[in-house]
């Protein structure tokens, strides 16, 4: 079985440079989404349920569910659900007592006490008194937070967009095709420029064609971001540059952003025509070999760090390479920490989230390990690689402290081990070879810090959660098909939930409270039989792990369920259920 299931599981890197390209074109995409989900919304009339029903599950058990009465459900925030009865959104709290009668065509959920709701084809804001704070006036709205204040991007009725601040003032006019934030894409815990929060993208619209609003429902597309004219702005909303643009590769590029944004950080205390002058400068200046590019820290994120910065890192903590000989070695002070018998010595690398506490004494005495950021969680450890020649077909790696070595690759003749990536456990192996049918099987094991191994290589997916929880999943050939079998073990590799008892297990990703959502099937479906009922009523339960024991909590049937749908404030989890299903 090849391993598509989770992308997780597949290591791969973007080129910083391109980032912000990639961006765009993400962004694009996802407003496009958006708004065909908008045009459904304006140009589609809602009956009532035709299908699902959606409820809500208590994680504090079944007294506190919430029937599944309504035809459409946002998740609770702030104590409040949106759910929507007949043909109308209202608002109830986790008692199931509406507070906000069915009244609008839309609604989301509420945020720092607000939320956008839908009356007709036009968005507005509500409190939570359900008055409107703005009017319903705009083709749509979208909640945006900059420099801890809130503010919406939204379209009014001439559809170009602008952004107004939580009272309704208008803070960026109305006149730009796009507004598009620049905010990460690889990972939540990022951001790319500390200064440049946004930019806005501009295309004169050809009135005797129609409306700007009529030409956008018939092709969005005609009106890509990567066309026209570039704006980028500072946190205060100041224009700094502009650019024409034909495509992305001819836009505000990430060495040029990057040189703004770092100019911006150190030059806060200067006139904004001074700011613009400078700005228009350094956009003229060639860009930097990615070589010889000095990297800020603050964009060092959650990513791996150079070869120079491991080099003076190490450099700094007292660690050097030396050679005796003609080979190389490693020291620390007058301590010999890798004997010199290696023609060369590689220091790397790598990035951990989340270690366990149990952990932290052995990575900081055998891989330099340190809180990058504590607060989120990032992690440098670092290890050691020798090469010694010609390429062999099993290669190694040691320890910072060199007293422990594992294998980074072994090659025989049908059969492969490789280090696949780092986990705030240990070291995950990707295992292949070559079967009868010369086809490739998969699988992964998991080896800990001190290089024992935790679960052996006959896993098609090993994750390592947050809990130092490992879930596994586990093919098993039946005859009428391939079963998935899902497993929970401990940090130390101790089993919690047996493979196979569950045909699904998650985990809650908004709470640390070890809860799982699982599956219980009466009759063990095969790969091929899931997919063929993914849309079918299931039974779904609850669990909660408490040391190496389970609860379960709570169970009950859907179609479907989301667990980073939990709201930890009132423990509710908003699901749909498919009432054509018996």
């Amino acid at each position: 079985m090849s391993d598509n299931r989770s992308l997780k599981n597949i290591p791969f890197y973007i080129n910083e440079a391109n980032m912000v390209q990639l961006k765009y074109f993400i962004t694009f995409l996802t407003l496009i989404a958006v708004m065909s989900a908008h045009s459904q919304e304006l140009f589609s009339t809602y009956g009532n349920c035709t299908e699902y029903t959606h409820g809500f599950i208590s994680i504090e058990g079944e007294s506190k569910d919430i029937a599944p009465l309504y035809c459409d459900a946002m998740s609770f925030s702030e104590g409040l659900a949106a759910v929507k009865k007949g043909d109308k959104w209202g608002f109830i709290e986790a008692n199931n007592n509406v507070v906000i009668g069915f009244q609008y065509d839309g609604a989301r959920s509420f945020s720092d006490g607000q939320s956008i709701v839908r009356q007709g084809d036009f968005y507005g804001v509500i409190n939570k008194r359900g008055e409107f704070v703005i009017p319903p006036r705009y083709y749509d709205l979208m909640s945006y937070e900059l420099e801890g204040k809130q503010y919406f991007i939204s379209r009014d009725s001439t559809f170009f967009q602008g952004i107004i601040d939580r009272e309704g003032k208008e803070i960026l006019p109305h006149r730009y095709t796009y507004i598009i934030t620049l905010e990460p894409i690889v990972t939540t815990e990022r951001k790319l420029y500390k200064n440049i929060p946004f930019y806005t993208a501009f295309q004169k619209i050809d009135s005797s064609q129609g409306s700007f609003y009529e030409q956008f429902k018939g092709n969005a597309f005609q009106f890509s971001p990567e066309k026209g004219r570039h704006d980028i702005y500072d946190l205060q909303f100041n224009k700094l540059a502009s650019k024409l643009a034909t495509n992305y590769s001819d836009g505000f590029q990430h060495h040029q952003l990057q040189r703004i944004d770092t100019f911006l950080e150190k030059n806060a205390h200067k006139k904004m025509e001074e700011k613009t002058m400078a700005i228009d400068s350094l956009l003229a200046l060639p860009e930097l070999d990615s070589m010889s590019q000095v990297i800020d820290p603050s964009y060092v994120g959650s990513g791996r760090m150079t070869s120079n910065e491991i080099n003076s890192y190490l450099d700094s903590l007292g660690y050097r390479v030396f050679t005796e000989n003609g080979k190389t070695g490693l020291r620390k002070g007058n301590e010999i920490l890798i004997p010199a018998q290696h023609t060369e010595l590689e220091r790397v690398n790598g990035v951990i989230r989340f270690p366990q506490s149990e952990d932290i004494a052995i990575l900081e005495e055998h891989y330099g390990g340190r809180f990058r950021n504590k607060i989120k969680g990032i992690f440098d450890v670092f290890m050691v690689i020798p090469h010694d020649g010609e390429p062999t077909q099993a290669s190694h790696q040691y320890s910072l402290s060199g007293a422990i070595k594992l294998p980074v690759r072994i090659v025989n003749k049908q059969s492969k081990k490789v280090i696949s990536r780092i986990t705030p456990l240990g070291f995950l192996y990707l295992h292949t070879k070559a079967n009868v049918a010369e086809k490739e099987s998969r699988t992964y094991s998991l080896v800990n810090w001190r290089g024992q191994e935790l679960l052996p290589g006959v896993y098609q997916n090993i994750e390592v959660l947050k809990t130092g929880h490992v879930l596994v999943t586990q093919e098993k050939e039946v005859g009428n098909g391939m079963e998935e079998h899902f497993g929970l073990f401990n940090r130390k590799g101790k089993e919690i939930i047996p493979a196979g008892m569950y045909s699904d297990i998650k985990p809650f990703d908004k709470t640390s409270d070890n809860l799982y959502l699982a599956i219980w099937s009466e009759h063990y479906p095969t790969i091929a039989e899931k997919k063929e009922t993914q849309y079918a009523n299931k039974t779904y339960v609850i669990i909660k792990v408490d040391g190496n024991s389970t609860k379960v909590i709570n169970t009950f049937s859907a179609s479907m369920v989301y667990p980073w749908h939990l709201d930890p404030e009132t423990g509710m989890l908003r699901y749909k259920r498919n009432f054509e299903d018996k």
